[in-house]
C-alpha cells in the first residue's frame, strides 16, 4: 500500500503541469456550484453562519434546507466525476512513465489521442452511478466505486469504449475490491486532512471575515490544494488499476519487452537517418 501511494505521489509531481490545472479547474467547478446553489436556494447565509446546526441540535428543524441538499448532491456528483476522470488521465501518465518516455516529447498527447470523449464519457456515467448509490444508504454507491473504479484508466491504456471499460473494470476488479477500498478511504482521509490543515491556516491569516467570506475563501484554498490532492487521488486509483494488472495478467514483464523495444526503435531511427 506504501508503494502505491508513494508511486502515486511521483506520477502526480512529474505529470503535474497536466493534471494539476484539470483538478483545480474541475474542484473549482464543484465549489462554484455547491455556492451558486446555496445562493440561489436562499441557504448560504444559514449554511454559513451554521444556524441550521443549532436547529438540528435543539429540535427546532428536522431536515435541512432544500438547497442545502441539492448543493451538496451537485458537489459530490462533480467531485467524484472529477477523481474518475483524473484517475483516467494518470494512467496514461503512468503508461508513459512505465515506457520510460516521460521525457519523449508528445509521448503523453500521443497516448491521449482521442481518448478524451470516452473519458469523459466513462467519468460521468461512473460519477452519476456513485452518487446515486451513496444517496441510497451510501452502501450502493460505495459498491459501485469499487466495481468501477478501473473503467477511466482503461479507457487510456487499452482505449476501450465507455460501455467496454466498464465491464473491464467489473472483472479486472473482482477479488481485488477490498484492497482498492483500503487505498482509496486511506488517501481520502489524508487529503481531507491536508486540505483542513492548509484552509485552517489561511482562515487564520485572513483574520476578520464574514461567515459568507470565511466559506468563499475556504472553497478557493480547496481548489488551489486540489491541483495536489486530487491529482495525487487519481494518481492512486490509476496506479492500483496497474497493480491489479501486473498481479493478475503479468503486465509487468510486458511492459518491460515493450519499452525495450519502443527505446531501441527510437535510438535506432537517428543512427540509420545519420548513416
Amino acid at each position: 500500500m506504501g508503494e502505491v501511494l508513494g508511486t502515486g505521489f511521483g506520477v502526480m509531481r512529474r505529470h503535474l503541469a497536466l493534471l494539476g490545472p484539470v483538478a483545480v479547474l474541475l474542484a473549482a467547478l464543484s465549489s462554484a456550484a455547491m455556492l451558486g446553489i446555496l445562493a440561489g436556494t436562499g441557504s448560504l447565509t444559514d449554511f454559513a453562519e451554521g444556524s441550521w446546526v443549532d436547529d438540528m441540535l435543539s429540535g427546532t428543524r428536522t431536515t435541512l434546507p432544500g438547497g442545502m441538499y441539492l448543493a451538496a448532491g451537485a458537489s459530490t456528483v462533480i467531485s467524484v466525476i472529477s477523481a474518475i476522470m483524473l484517475s483516467g488521465l494518470a494512467a496514461a501518465c503512468a503508461g508513459v512513465d512505465a515506457m520510460g518516455r516521460h521525457t519523449v516529447r508528445g509521448a503523453l498527447a500521443e497516448r491521449l489521442a482521442g481518448r478524451g470523449p470516452a473519458l469523459l464519457l466513462t467519468s460521468v456515467l461512473v460519477g452519476i452511478a456513485v452518487s446515486i448509490g451513496l444517496v441510497l444508504l451510501v452502501v450502493p454507491g460505495v459498491l459501485i466505486f469499487l466495481t468501477w473504479s478501473a473503467a477511466a484508466p482503461a479507457v487510456a491504456m487499452e482505449r476501450s469504449g465507455p460501455g467496454a471499460a466498464l465491464q473491464r473494470s467489473a472483472a479486472l476488479t473482482r477479488g481485488h475490491r477490498s484492497r482498492i477500498l483500503g487505498a482509496t478511504v486511506l488517501i481520502l482521509l489524508i487529503a481531507f486532512g491536508i486540505q483542513t490543515v492548509v484552509s485552517a491556516v489561511v482562515l487564520s491569516a485572513a483574520g476578520s471575515l464574514s461567515p459568507i467570506g470565511s466559506v468563499v475563501l475556504a472553497e478557493v484554498v480547496t481548489a488551489l490544494v486540489s491541483a495536489v490532492t486530487m491529482s495525487w487521488i487519481g494518481a492512486v486509483i490509476a496506479l492500483l488499476y496497474v497493480d491489479i494488472r501486473v498481479r493478475t495478467e503479468n503486465l509487468g514483464p510486458a511492459l518491460r519487452a515493450f519499452a525495450a523495444a519502443d527505446h531501441s526503435r527510437r535510438t535506432a531511427g537517428p543512427a540509420l537517418g545519420q548513416a
